[in-house]
């Protein structure tokens, strides 16, 4: 079971990353974080819930971005 501090730790590194490379896919995320596909997405949804991130799907992929 993952606790918050360590949600909160990866969803800074997620947020970091996306702002220096730019939109990326789910699976490039997790490429450059080496996280799994639930530490990335529970990452993505403390970003979401706190208005930090964007979220786009185009041709039924997952791509996000850093909000500034």
């Amino acid at each position: 079971m993952m606790n918050n501090t360590r949600i909160g730790f990866n969803a800074g590194k997620v947020w970091r990353i996306l702002n220096e490379k730019g939109e990326l896919s789910m699976y490039m995320l997790c490429c450059a974080t080496s996280f799994t596909f639930e530490d990335a997405a529970l990452a993505i949804g403390w970003l979401a819930r706190e208005g930090k991130i964007t979220l786009r799907r185009k041709d039924n992929m997952a791509f996000l971005s850093a909000k500034i």
